[in-house]
């Protein structure tokens, strides 16, 4: 659609979330004589909407509020009422994933399902715009913000470096920001270069990932803050842990508004300088 926004997500997460509604619209499908999946795109309010609809077995209502629980499913040996193909197997675990890949874009999902009709899934994810707005300045100068300091951002994918960048270096905050989008740059800037703060994604391409560079930045300063960003669900477990142990990090799980990243920014230097 043309007046969709481009979408600022983890396209890995958004990509597997996809896959599996379109799987189980297919899956709903195999028995159906005119199989048929519709695909709508539409922005309202700042928000993306993608919506998946198919002509299927459709979910009985008694069902609707367990689909996302993890291991259930009405496939396979589960169905008990011949809906499905006997081909047609289900783990259980794929609606429960996408809708914590969904939820950890600050999105949400519902599902809208007749039986013998068919099954329409709606995601709703948020605009993440490419620079501050008006509003945003206004509400980031009211606060200690520390402008000027000079950070190092690591982060592979382009079109997030891109936009966490204009941010930094932007007006109100006007940081001095280097960009490294691997590991063996990131190494090579911080060992030249004098740091106020890191910006960290975690998973990184090529051999040294976040932590990797995280326990070099220690080995030689412990005091400079470190934001990591990352959405990976593994690196959410590890990371109470270090936080526990290293009052001078923090993490946000990326994609995140513009705010709320430079809102972390601002809490580590304040910590850093109190």
């Amino acid at each position: 659609a043309f007046d969709v926004p481009d979408l600022l997500a983890d396209s890995g997460m958004i990509e597997h979330a996809i896959v599996n509604l379109l799987q189980n619209s297919i899956h709903a499908l195999s028995l159906a004589p005119r199989p048929e999946i519709t695909i709508k795109t539409f922005c309202r309010d700042d928000h993306i909407f993608l919506q998946i609809k198919d002509n299927g077995c459709g979910i009985p209502e008694i069902h609707l509020e367990s689909i996302y629980s993890p291991s259930f499913s009405l496939k396979g040996s589960r169905d008990t009422t011949g809906s499905y193909s006997n081909l047609i197997k289900g783990t259980g675990y794929g609606m429960a994933n996408v809708k914590k890949y969904i939820e950890q874009h600050r999105g949400s999902i519902s599902v809208e399902s007749e039986p013998g009709v068919g099954t329409q899934f709606t995601i709703q994810l948020p605009v993440i715009n490419k620079e501050l707005t008006v509003e945003e300045k206004k509400t980031i100068e009211e606060r200690q913000i520390y402008p000027g300091q000079r950070i190092l951002l690591v982060e592979d994918e382009v079109d997030i470096s891109d936009v966490q960048y204009t941010i930094l270096s932007d007006s109100p905050c006007n940081h001095q920001v280097d960009v490294a989008h691997n590991g063996r740059m990131a190494l090579d800037l911080f060992d030249r270069n004098s740091y106020d703060l890191v910006s960290l994604d975690y998973i990184l391409p090529g051999d040294i990932n976040g932590m990797d560079i995280y326990h070099h930045i220690r080995r030689k300063k412990t005091e400079i803050p470190v934001l990591f960003t990352s959405g990976n669900l593994e690196f959410l477990q590890s990371i109470k842990d270090l936080k526990a142990k290293d009052k001078m990090i923090d993490h946000i799980s990326k994609p995140c508004q513009n705010k709320e990243y430079l809102d972390q920014i601002n809490k580590l230097l304040d910590r850093r300088n109190n």
